[in-house]
């Protein structure tokens, strides 16, 4: 009996954790739908005050599919625990994993911040940050969400953007 109790008590605790991982992984997932039912119930505006500079670049990979980066930075405030994501509509958000940061997997336990005139990855200041993915498309359009909060951390605040790409057919130079 008293080898029985410990293995017991061992498989207890593995449970345990078990059950806490899958509801942390079940809380993602919801967050992860909010922010693209957000995305999606914004119909593509633009806020119009965005305290910081994004860009897109892409380039194109040999199976004719297209890698693209969204990057955000240099912030004119201070963004603490930024969760941002990238939405293309056309893809069935089912069967595709839209890029996003402090949203999904092990980005939950990880800080994103974004200083004015500051970088310092030891302390999760970063000099910018970007949303990656691929596209099969010639043209698409991406409708970006960003969150984050102030430095108190009680404020929370978002904007949405788009940004598009389309190839430039050859008669177009």
């Amino acid at each position: 009996m008293r080898k029985v109790f410990p293995l017991i008590l061992c498989m207890l605790l593995l449970l345990s954790g078990c059950n806490k991982r899958s509801k942390q992984e079940e809380e993602s997932m919801k967050n992860y739908e909010t922010f693209i039912n957000a995305v999606i119930n914004n119909k593509g505006i633009e806020t119009k005050s965005i305290p910081f500079d994004y860009r897109l670049v892409q380039q194109k990979l040999d199976d004719g599919s297209y890698e693209y980066e969204v990057q955000i930075d240099n912030p004119r405030v201070a963004m603490y625990d930024i969760q941002a994501i990238a939405v293309n509509q056309a893809n069935d958000s089912n069967t595709n994993v839209y890029p996003c940061i402090g949203i999904l997997g092990k980005d939950i336990s990880e800080s994103f911040n974004l200083i004015p005139y500051q970088s310092n990855p030891n302390l999760d200041y970063w000099k910018g940050i970007g949303l990656n993915g691929i596209s099969k498309d010639k043209q698409f359009t991406l409708n970006v969400m960003v969150s984050w909060k102030d430095s108190t951390r009680a404020n929370k605040y978002s904007v949405f953007f788009n940004c598009s790409y389309a190839e430039k057919s050859e008669n177009e130079g």
